[in-house]
């Protein structure tokens, strides 16, 4: 089967809902990856693995702007009393730990 084709309907894949597969899998290996950082114990290990999750989520990033650019994700700007709020409420949860 083609690279750009659907399994159920053999239709090709617009360039829209590749792009929302491709975001989804980086989020769903940055989740994994997660778990391997936090559960290795060799330094060196340890490095490069979270050197890979950070290009994860550089990865990441560059796909969401290209769909952004498309008008594929439009989000509405953040208030800033609603980023204070967020940031406050992390600061709390962090230092709780």
């Amino acid at each position: 089967m083609p690279q750009n084709q659907s399994a159920a309907g053999a239709q090709p894949l617009t360039d829209q809902e590749l792009a929302f597969d491709l975001l989804y899998q980086e989020k769903a290996l940055m989740a994994n990856m997660t778990s391997e950082v936090l559960e290795s114990s060799q330094p060196g290990m340890r490095q490069v693995l979270n050197d890979c999750y950070l290009q994860m989520g550089q990865d990441q990033l560059d796909i969401w702007n290209v769909m952004a650019q498309q008008g594929w994700y439009p989000v509405k700007p953040a208030d800033a009393q609603d980023v204070q709020t967020a940031k406050d409420k992390y600061t709390q949860m962090r230092g709780t730990l």
